[in-house]
Formats: structure tokens, sequence, C-alpha cells
């Protein structure tokens, strides 16, 4: 590999080619397979150094919580039941100085009634059978909106790495950055558009896909969604295979698949994958 090469690899992942270097990459990418696969191996590479970046920074935050929880000042319990105690015992000496005890006042021993001849008992009443119950009656539980819990928890991914770092007219850029800016600028059903005039390198490169796959979401296009989703997952190489399964989840909210749903869900966070927190709320939301 060529130095040249190698300079274009490197600008064109930090979004820095010029429009002439972009040219010379994009001649290079489409007529030399073993530079098309130098690019795709040296994004990996990034995308490892900021995965295990991710990791530390998780490591350190969890060793800073742990040292403010110890630092944290113990408060005081409340007893609550001793304001209860002293209401019983004051409506108690109250009752006992309303009523006072009268049985000194009373004789010790009644005096024995009159003996009396007793009426004849009435003659028992008919045995009545009791009445047929009903069973209760079963209620279903009432069914998950799939599409009202997506819209609560959708937002089409974003993040630093994202952001263009060359503005210009669609002239002066190439297909792949204009596709780019539209997803970075929230113009989603134009990004669609735009992805379809890619060359076939650029859409099947993970990172479009991906982006492409939460324009479909935004569009409520979910089935298309989980399609592409699933192949990146099966591919596993991606900057963004972590976030993945969170996005194919809530495509399959968005198609009515909820136990589905529940099932990626629940994988999330037994493997403490991306979004974690996200996932745990969210199948909560659905239990």
């Amino acid at each position: 590999m060529d130095e040249i090469a190698q300079k274009l690899i490197e600008r064109y992942h930090q979004n820095a080619l010029s429009s002439e270097e972009n040219q010379e990459f994009q001649r290079r990418i489409n007529s030399d397979a073993d530079f098309a696969k130098e690019v795709q191996w040296h994004g990996l590479a990034l995308e490892a150094i900021r995965l295990e970046g991710e990791k530390e920074l998780r490591r350190r935050l969890t060793i800073k919580g742990k040292e403010l929880d110890a630092k944290a000042p113990n408060r005081s319990t409340t007893f609550p039941w001793q304001g209860g105690l002293l209401l019983i015992v004051v409506l108690a000496l109250g009752l006992w100085f309303i009523y006072p005890n009268r049985t000194t006042n009373e004789p010790t021993s009644a005096p024995a009634p009159a003996k009396k001849s007793l009426p004849a008992p009435p003659p028992s009443p008919k045995s009545v059978e009791p009445a047929p119950v009903s069973p209760p009656v079963q209620t279903k539980p009432a069914s998950i909106d799939g599409k009202k819990i997506f819209a609560a928890y959708f937002e089409p991914y974003r993040d630093a790495s994202l952001e263009p770092g060359v503005r210009g007219s669609v002239e002066k850029i190439s297909p792949q950055e204009h596709f780019r800016h539209l997803y970075w600028d929230g113009k989603y059903a134009a990004a669609l558009s735009a992805f379809d005039s890619l060359n076939t390198f650029a859409q099947q490169d993970n990172t479009n896909l991906f982006l492409k796959a939460n324009c479909l979401l935004h569009a409520n296009q979910g089935k298309a969604a989980a399609e592409l989703l699933e192949g990146i997952m099966q591919s596993g190489h991606s900057r963004f295979v972590e976030v993945v399964p969170w996005y194919l989840a809530l495509s399959h909210l968005q198609t009515g698949q909820v136990e589905k749903a529940k099932r990626i869900l629940d994988e999330i966070v037994e493997k403490k994958g991306g979004r974690m927190e996200n996932a745990a709320q969210l199948n909560k939301a659905l239990k």
C-alpha cells in the first residue's frame, strides 16, 4: 500500500477529504479491490479503539460512583410509630374518663327470673337451595400498543463521529458525503432518496446501512429496517455493533412483534450491551 493511498484512507475516516482527494479516493475504491478492503479494515480498527475507550470510561465512572456513595452522610432514621403510640395513649385516657368502670354499682348476681311458660317455637323454615353461582368473567389483559411505545423511545442515532467535517455544495462533495450530511441535518426522507444514488460499494457499507435503517424507522418502515439491522448483526463488522440490537428491538415494536422485542431486550440486559439502561426501562414498560 503506497503512502498516498494510506493518506487517502486516513483522511477519509476523518471526513477531511478535499474534492480532489475524494475523486482520487472514489477512483481507487471502485478499481482496486485491495484498496477497498484496506478502507474497511482501517474503519474496523478505529471502531475497536473507540469501543475500548468507552469500556475504560465506564470502568472509571463506576469507581467514581462508588467513592461518592462511600462519602455520602448517613441520615438519621425517624420513628413515625412514636407519634401513633402517643395518640393511642391519649385516646385511651379520654375514654376512661368518659366511660368510668361501672361494675362496682351493679349487683354481683342478678335475681333469678320467674319461671314462665315459653311459647312454642316457630316451625323450622324450609331449606332453600342456594342459587347457582356464575363463574367470574375473565377479562383479557390490555394489549400492548407497540407503535406508541416505539414512538416514546425512538430517536435516530447520533454521535460526534457522524458530524460532517467538510461542508460544501452537492457538486463538490461525494454522494456518500451528501447522504451523511442529510442524515446529520435530520432530513431523513431526503437521505433515503440520496442513498439510492450511492455506488454499489457504498450501499454495502455497514455504516451507511445502519443510517438507512434509522431513516426507515423514522419513515415507519420497521420491517425493512429490521432486515437491514439483522444483516448488520450477522456480518458483525460495524462500528455500531453494540447499539444495533436496541434499534432492532424498536423495529419489532413498530411492526407489533412485541415478544420478539422482549427477547432482544432481555439479551441486551443480560449481556450488558449498548443502551442497557434504556433496554431495562423499556422491558419493564412492556411487562
